[in-house]
């Protein structure tokens, strides 16, 4: 099992390297002002890590299970390279629990796990079931709640007659258009079967995320996971806490001495396009966070840069 933060931080500081043509590294020192240190050659990064989630009253049920059990399926299974790897729940996601359901579950995880190169990540699919009922055979339209009701326009294209799509099963539609297509050529295939007041079964996938850490990693499974009851995308919930970690990072930065600092915030998010830092930090005083260079977000296996540094030290020391 492999700490979240501990995941995050491997991200970042691949992602640094690819940024910034230089090679950094965790330091596995005691850290004394910081949560973690990245080390470049001399220089020193301290590093604040947060959760947009609170891990105890928020946590999903399950997840600790779920990272050991991996863990184990990367230690015995020869096609898992030994190496790092992050399962990301998409919003509103809950675990099975039953059988054969479990166990199905894993097997497909661990089928994405296998073959994933250093640094690579992709869509796992895990089969879902929706619920699509014929309302009245007069009209064009299909309303749809959950994930999928973002395309409510595009599946009510073509149908004749009144719907309504329980796509609530579907916590993550998938980051290609081709995928989005399949599941609505299915739904509107079960609507033309359909007679008035008829409710039907439409069979799809809901597409999780599974990444691999890069090279010289921790070992292990780790799952960024929230209760289903969290949404990553609640702005009021998503300032208050990326407040407190602005000013816990900013206390951090104060009683340390290092020649950058970066505050890490993780998130359970099912795209990164659906971040809402950038807009967060942007409704902030700058006062607050002026003592900050640099603020990254890690999400749905990928780095996003919401804070820019001024100065980069080893530039500065470049120029001298």
């Amino acid at each position: 099992m492999l700490p979240v933060r501990d995941a995050a931080l491997e991200l970042v500081a691949s992602w640094m390297g690819d940024r910034y043509f230089r090679t950094f590294r965790l330091d596995d020192a005691a850290v004394e002002h910081f949560d973690a240190l990245i080390t470049q050659r001399e220089r020193r990064i301290g590093v604040t890590v947060g959760l947009l989630w609170d891990e105890e009253s928020e946590a999903l049920e399950g997840t600790e299970e779920l990272a050991e059990l991996m863990a184990t399926e990367v230690m015995e299974d020869r096609a898992i390279a030994d190496a790092g790897y992050v399962i990301w729940v998409p919003p509103g996601a809950e675990l099975p629990r039953d059988e054969p359901a479990w166990s199905q579950f894993r097997v497909l995880l661990a089928g994405g796990l296998a073959g994933l190169a250093p640094g690579d990540r992709r869509e796992v699919r895990l089969p879902v079931t929706l619920k699509l009922a014929k309302l009245q055979a007069e009209g064009q339209y299909v309303s749809v709640s959950g994930t999928l009701s973002s395309q409510w326009t595009t599946i009510s294209d073509g149908v004749n007659g009144a719907y309504h799509l329980d796509a609530r099963a579907l916590h993550r539609l998938s980051s290609e258009q081709a995928e989005i297509d399949i599941v609505i050529s299915r739904v509107r295939d079960r609507a033309a079967l359909l007679d008035t007041e008829e409710v039907t079964n439409v069979a799809v996938h809901d597409y999780w995320r599974v990444s691999r850490l890069p090279e010289q990693s921790a070992i292990g499974v780790s799952v960024v996971a929230a209760a289903p009851t969290f949404d990553p995308t609640e702005g009021v919930t998503v300032r208050r806490q990326f407040r407190r970690d602005v000013k816990r990072a900013v206390e951090q930065r104060n009683a340390g001495d290092e020649d950058l600092t970066a505050l890490v915030m993780v998130s359970p998010l099912a795209h990164l396009e659906d971040e809402l830092l950038t807009s967060a930090l942007r409704g902030m005083n700058p006062a607050s966070y002026g003592a900050l260079d640099l603020i990254v977000l890690v999400a749905d296996g990928a780095v996003r840069q919401v804070l820019q540094p001024r100065t980069l030290p080893w530039e500065t020391a470049a120029t001298a």
